[in-house]
């Protein structure tokens, strides 16, 4: 099996290069590396171009997009791109651990039914040092020893078990749903993505390895002003899991621990109905005379 390496990145040299030289020290090499490039300026073209293709081990192919097209059609592109069989997607600031390839192929070689791998991640702080607690994001996403080895994809989707990035898939699968979100997800693509991903039905395994790390940085995505990932989760998990789904624990779970930060998030942006359901669904209506809950009602009613 030929893997492919795609890493969509924009005005982040530096941590390009960290993430590539991760690429490099793996104990299974790729076939290939794509780099999808949005940024404005030449620094990441120059870098690439001048410096690291010639010092790879692995066969870069760098493109600069002008005029950009943005992450969605950046990363389609990229898997379109791609010519592995198997394809290791990653985020340009999240370098992966030197077991990564390895660990995610395996059971690519011994069951040809699984079309997606990951593993455990460590959250890191923007310097790279371990951030406070930096394995719990594991459990948050029922990552757990107990669950090693297959696991149901639509589970795994829908509780965003299935990571965001460090992840290993099968080409042909991905290109038949596509990662664009047609405009439906918001900044909660990633999750998107995995979720439609799980609905194909064909098994995922989980791999109870470290094999990459998550980098908080203070420009990501899920920490812009109005940044609206739990909303768009909540709501595409309300709109499309129909009541048996709703049931599993798991999802469930998922659920209850999205549903304050979608509260907030939508009556921040006036969906003053849809905060309102929320806010008194079975998900939520324990909590609503406690402090947080008065507050969340008292936005809804009055949102600034």
């Amino acid at each position: 099996m030929k893997i492919s390496v795609i890493i969509p990145t924009y005005q982040r040299p530096g941590f390009l290069k960290e993430t590539l030289e991760s690429v490099w020290a793996q104990s299974v090499l790729p076939n290939e590396i794509i780099i999808g490039d949005d940024s404005k300026d030449d620094l990441t073209e120059n870098l690439v171009n001048n410096d690291l293709i010639k010092i790879s081990p692995v066969p870069i192919r760098y493109f600069h997009h002008k005029p950009s097209l943005l992450e969605v059609k950046n990363v389609d592109f990229q898997y379109l791109q791609a010519k592995g069989d198997l394809v290791l997607h990653l985020h340009d600031d999240d370098p992966i651990y030197p077991n990564c390839i390895e660990d995610l192929r395996k059971p690519f070689l011994s069951n040809n039914e699984i079309i997606a791998s990951f593993g455990l991640q460590r959250m890191i702080n923007e310097d790279g040092s371990l951030s406070e607690n930096a394995e719990k994001i594991n459990e948050y996403y029922f990552r757990t020893a107990d669950r090693a080895g297959i696991v149901d994809p639509f589970i795994a989707g829908a509780t965003s078990m299935f990571p965001n990035n460090g992840f290993l898939v099968r080409r042909d699968s991905v290109v038949s749903i596509g990662y664009s979100d047609q405009g439906r997800a918001g900044k909660a693509t990633d999750f998107y993505f995995g979720f439609r991903l799980g609905q194909l039905g064909q098994p995922f395994y989980f791999v109870n390895e470290f094999t990459a790390s998550c980098r908080i940085v203070l420009e990501s995505q899920s920490r812009q002003k109005g940044a609206d990932n739990s909303f768009r989760r909540l709501r595409i998990l309300l709109e499309d899991c129909n009541n048996d789904q709703l049931s599993i624990p798991e999802i469930n779970s998922s659920i209850k621990n999205i549903i304050p930060i979608a509260i907030t998030c939508a009556a921040k942006q006036k969906h003053k109905l849809t905060a309102l359901k929320w806010l008194f669904s079975k998900y939520y209506i324990a909590k609503i005379l406690t402090p947080r809950g008065i507050k969340k009602l008292l936005l809804i009613i009055n949102p600034f």
